[in-house]
């Protein structure tokens, strides 16, 4: 049985840049989970095996048989103001980014069936507030929680992973100007690579360099 089931997923992203190996970069993502003030929880055995076979790829393409994707998943628990299930999805998207995704379950009913809660209106702020924390932790360049989406959506591509269209570098504080597949709810964007200009939505500045975009009529009393 698969560890999420249903839908839709709700996606809590953010993107890396690669700059070591594979190997070391996916154990760093992982280990740094343990160092969020929020309980993660990793419920596979076998990390060792799915690092190792991130680290190896498997071809993607038969005509080009040099192209290798290289991506894991892996089973949580993630405890908001309530204990979710959660998937993390980790793929290298270019020569150099990573995509780290967190999928939970998002329909606003609880899947009995499938030990599944659904997220009530008042608890969107908890997902924010992860976005915030996985900020503090990583520093990545953007991150974004959003429905059955990430923040790949960000590049305005329909390329396929891994695509050079990618690379860390490609995406520019503008993305928030343009249209996309989907709406986020929040956006975390470093400073360190730009400044937004003229959006119409509230920003609030989560550290020296991090800043929250606040697409989403939400209530921050408790950000």
């Amino acid at each position: 049985m698969e560890w999420l089931q249903g839908g839709p997923f709700l996606e809590v992203s953010f993107l890396l840049q690669l700059k070591e190996d594979k190997m070391n970069t996916i154990k760093d993502i992982i280990k740094k989970l343990f160092d969020s003030n929020i309980k993660i929880q990793i419920v596979n055995s076998n990390i060792d095996e799915i690092i190792g076979n991130f680290e190896k790829g498997y071809l993607y393409d038969k005509e080009e048989p040099l192209s290798r994707k290289h991506s894991l998943f892996l089973n949580l628990y993630v405890n908001l103001t309530r204990k979710r299930k959660a998937v993390l999805y980790i793929e290298k998207v270019s020569s150099n980014s990573i995509l780290v995704d967190f999928w939970f379950y998002g329909s606003e009913f609880d899947a009995i069936e499938w030990n599944q809660i659904g997220v009530k209106e008042e608890e969107y702020i908890d997902f924010v507030n992860f976005l915030i924390e996985l900020f503090k932790i990583y520093e990545f360049k953007v991150g974004g929680i959003m429905y059955e989406n990430d923040v790949t959506d960000f590049f305005d591509l329909d390329d396929i992973f891994p695509n050079e269209g990618y690379r860390f570098e490609n995406i520019s504080p503008d993305f928030l100007q343009k249209q996309r597949s989907s709406t986020p709810i929040s956006v975390v964007w470093n400073q360190q690579y730009g400044t937004f200009k003229d959006i119409p939505y509230r920003i609030m500045k989560i550290s020296d360099n991090g800043i929250i975009v606040l697409i989403e009529d939400l209530e921050t009393a408790s950000l």
